[in-house]
Formats: structure tokens, sequence, C-alpha cells
């Protein structure tokens, strides 16, 4: 089925892998929609060695995705297809042209040429020298972003030439008809070229009866119609599994939502920036020091949010002070990180591996003083760590027992990140979209972890984390 993949394929996956066989025969694009975790990476690479090895097809081939998920990808080929020649497509410039020069020539392409493992910014910023080859297959990770029909990154990818297409998404694609039309139309433009013909088949208010009827009876039939013709359009191009069908050795996933109390320092804090007296309180305290001027005060929700994960990401600008606080002060002052700190003294000595996810650097930063300052071995990744440095510190923290905590922005640390070595992750502070603390959870929780996971979501009482949390659905779980 896949000669030149070293390993085995699940079943559910080897069904993928047959399902992409059947498109490709078909002369069809499609869309591998597999939960987070399920290998849509493997799947695919396990696909392009059939294409190289049985359908002797050498090339050329793209991927394209976000810059984070790019070493993973070169890894992975290396680990399952290693005949397979692969290319990290970055650099300057220079870099990149020295790759094209050396390692894809434009003429006739043999064996050697590699599968070219590049991001969205390169494409935009090289997509002429690209736009020169004839792709076999461009597959795009995460390709959910490719919803919005009048973005850049879409209207260049439509120059290239490309024989196929292939989308990966984790995320369910949503009942927005014009962005669901977007994806259709990059991947088949000759079967769904209009728009406005796509919408005209879920115009269904012909078919509603009378007018006295329940409106909310009605409005969920039209909504149930839509949702019904929606999987009877996409059945052909889309391929979803999630782990509750197909992965039944995967270890389970807990999910608990732990309350902290405000300390006496939020209280104040809080109450100030209710009062609108914050500012005023600020500039006190930065009298005759200089600091950041108070209109940077003035987003109140972000303050209050900020004030949540610790009030010294309000003060410290302001206080003169070129440290940070010790750990005793940091525990003091804010009641999410009492909680933490509990956490952490309760699971490390037990040899529990930790993901730590927060929205704001500035959190991280404080969270990477406190365990420093209580010599916690850990990492850490955001949008300013290279794609060297990622790599180097998911080795680290996945092979070395003495790195116990692992410390990520939600957004930068959401994809192409592989941690099965932890066994426990704690969202510090939730996303305004829930789906990306779902991609968070799942880089411990997927193929490859062999111990239950369990998931502390840290919030607030009394506080915006708690009707943020309300807002999407967020229960109520244990109180401090």
């Amino acid at each position: 089925m896949c000669p030149g993949f070293k390993g085995a394929l699940r079943d559910y996956q080897l069904k993928g892998v047959k399902w992409l066989i059947s498109l490709w025969s078909n002369g069809l694009n499609g869309i591998l929609a597999d939960q987070m975790g399920l290998g849509k990476t493997v799947q695919t690479i396990g696909f392009l060695c059939h294409l190289r090895n049985t359908g002797h097809i050498q090339g050329p081939y793209m991927v394209l995705g976000p810059l984070s998920t790019l070493t993973n990808w070169v890894s992975e080929f290396e680990r399952w297809a290693p005949g397979f020649p692969v290319v990290l497509y970055h650099g300057s410039k220079q870099e990149r042209q020295q790759i094209r020069s050396s390692r894809m020539p434009t003429g006739r392409i043999d064996d050697k040429f590699p599968v070219v493992v590049t991001s969205y910014e390169i494409l935009l910023a090289d997509v002429k020298a690209l736009g020169r080859y004839q792709w076999k297959y461009i597959v795009v990770d995460e390709g959910h972003r490719l919803k919005n029909m009048n973005c850049k990154l879409i209207r260049e990818l439509k120059t290239l030439h490309a024989e196929n297409k292939l989308l990966l998404t984790g995320t369910p694609l949503q009942n927005n008809l014009t962005e669901l039309w977007s994806l259709l139309n990059f991947l088949l433009p000759d079967v769904f070229s209009s728009l406005e013909n796509f919408e005209s088949w879920f115009d269904f208010t012909s078919a509603v009866g009378h007018a006295n009827a329940d409106k909310e009876i009605l409005a969920q039939e039209q909504r149930n119609k839509v949702v019904s013709k929606l999987h009877q359009i996409l059945k052909p191009f889309l391929l979803r599994r999630v782990k509750t069908d197909v992965e039944t050795s995967l270890p389970g996933k807990m999910e608990v939502i732990l309350y902290a109390r405000m300390a006496d320092k939020q209280r104040e804090l809080n109450q100030q920036l209710l009062d609108k007296t914050l500012n005023e309180e600020m500039n006190k305290m930065s009298r005759g020091r200089g600091g950041p001027s108070v209109a940077s005060l003035n987003n109140v929700l972000m303050q209050m949010r900020k004030n949540c994960n610790h009030p010294d990401l309000i003060t410290g600008p302001f206080d003169g002070s070129v440290f940070f606080p010790s750990p005793e002060e940091m525990v003091r002052d804010c009641g999410k990180m009492a909680l933490l700190d509990r956490l952490l003294t309760r699971l490390l000595p037990e040899g529990h591996k930790v993901l730590i996810f927060s929205q704001m650097t500035t959190m991280l930063d404080l969270l990477s003083s406190y365990l420093e300052q209580r010599e916690v071995g850990h990492c850490r990744i955001d949008g300013s760590i290279c794609w060297q440095d990622r790599q180097e510190n998911m080795k680290r923290f996945n092979e070395d027992p003495d790195c116990k905590v692992f410390l990520l922005s939600t957004r930068a640390g959401g994809l192409g990140i592989n941690l099965t070595a932890a066994d426990t992750c704690i969202i510090y502070d939730s996303d305004w979209n829930p789906h990306q603390d779902l991609q968070a959870m799942d880089r411990c929780h997927r193929i490859g972890q062999q111990k239950p996971v369990l998931v502390m979501r840290l919030a607030t009482a009394h506080s915006v984390e708690g009707k943020m949390l309300r807002r999407w659905g967020g229960g109520c779980g244990c109180a401090r």
C-alpha cells in the first residue's frame, strides 16, 4: 500500500490513506479533517509514499503550513519515510535562493527532488519563484485558514500550477456558507464556481410552511436542513474522524475548572478599575521615576484579565523595580498563582510533567521567574522563539527527566507540537476562542500518550474570567 513507508499505520489511518488514493484516482481534491492528534501528518506521508513509489510520481510536492508546524513535518518525513528527500524551504532570501539552485532544479523531476516544506509567509514572498514549478500536489496544513476568500494567501495560492490539492484541518467546519464556499472553491473551482449559486442551494424559505407556525421550530428545522445538506455536499470531499470513534487505545482525558479567590491586592486593583481611579494610583506609584504612560491602562477589560493573571502585570511597569517579585510575593498577591503553587507542589514530586498555557507572554515571563527561583527545570515556546529553539526545547522536555514544566503561549504552542511526555495540562488563562484551548490540550493528548491526561483550567472567581467561561459553556469546576 505505502512502499517506502517505514512503520505501521493504524487501521483508521490506513483507511484515510486509501480514501486519499481514491480521491486522487478520481481527479478530486479533498479535506482531511480528522480530530487533532489522530495523525493527519503520517497519513499524508503514507499517501505521498504511495504516489512516489507505486504511482511513480516523483513530484514536485509542497507542504504549506504555519511556521510552528514546519520542523515537525520535516522530522516526521525523516522518521516515517527516510528514503523520501525533504527540504525545509526557509531562511533569508539568499538562503532560499541557494536551496532552489542546489535542491530544486526546474527541469526534469527525478527521485532526488525533495518534498518542499514551507510557510505561508515564505510562499507569499517567493510566489513567483515557486510558480515556476508544475506541482503535483500541494498540501495545506491548517487549511481552515483559507476560509477568507479575499485573503492574499488564497489569491496567491491560486496562481500556482497544482494538479491536486489537499487541505488538512483539525477544526470542525462551521456552518458559515461563505467561508465553506471559499475552501471548496479553492479545492474544486469548476464545481463551486459561484458563491451566489452555492448560497441558493441553502435557501429553504420557500419550504417554510404556515405563517403562524412557531418561529423557533421553523428556525430549528431550517438549521437542521442546512446541516443535512452540508453533509451531503461535503461527503465525497471531506473525511473526519474523532478520537472517541477510532482511537480506543488512547488514554482518557479529564478536564476540570478550578476557581481561585482574588487576593487582597487583586481586589484592590479591581475596585480601582471599576472606580476608574487606577490611572491616578499608578501615576502616584511612578512619580519621579518615569516609566510607561498611564494611557496603556485605558483598556479596562484587558486590565481586568491581567489582574486575574497577576497584579504585577499591571503594577510592575510602574513600581520602579527591575526585578521580578519573589515566589512568596507572587503567591501572596494572586489567587491563581497560589492555586498553581499548590498544584505544582503536589504534581512535580510525584513525577508528573506539566504544560502551562497562557495568552500573555508577560505572564510567561512571570511564571518563568517563579520556576527559576524555585529551581524547577523548564522550557518555553512563544511567538518570539525561533524554530530551531522550539525543536530543541521539545526534545529536551520529552527526553530530560529534570525538565518538568513547559511554558507555552496558547497561540504559538497550539500547533505542530508533540509533547506526549506531559500528562498534565494547565490552562492558566482561557482564550476567547475555546478551540484554541482545545488545540493546546492536544499537544499532550495525542497518539503516543501512555498515561491519562488531566487538564486543569484555572479561573478567578467573581471576575471577568467567570463571565468568559460562561459565555462559551464552561461549567462550574472545583473551588479552591
